[in-house]
């Protein structure tokens, strides 16, 4: 009886042993629904203060809208108005310009 119950586990073992040899690739996670996918940005070109300023927000938005803080569709149109205002100010040395275009967008989508 004990070479019986001795045999049965070591035959469990040995399954349970080729059993994992076999398993399946691991799954990769599934991105949460509502996350989305950040811009690639050209350097800015500009003094430093705008370039800074920019640089900073454009990172901090990247960051909210792939942790599924900002929704897509407003990381977008974030990502549209500072290309049509502030980057081209930026890059053309009108600081000043470029810093209020800056706040506008910050504003108007709930950043300081």
């Amino acid at each position: 009886m004990q070479k019986a119950v001795t045999l049965i586990s070591f035959a469990l073992l040995l399954c349970g042993c080729a059993g994992a040899a076999h398993q399946a690739a691991p799954v990769q996670p599934e991105v949460p629904a509502g996350v989305g996918t950040a811009a690639q940005h050209t350097p800015l070109t500009g003094r430093g203060r705008c370039s800074a300023a920019i640089m900073e927000y454009e990172k901090i938005v990247d960051r909210d809208v792939t942790t599924g803080y900002l929704s897509q569709n407003v990381y977008d149109q974030i990502v549209r108005d500072i290309n049509a205002g502030a980057r081209p100010a930026c890059a053309s040395n009108r600081d000043g310009e470029a810093m209020s275009q800056l706040a506008r967008v910050k504003s108007a989508h709930g950043y300081r």
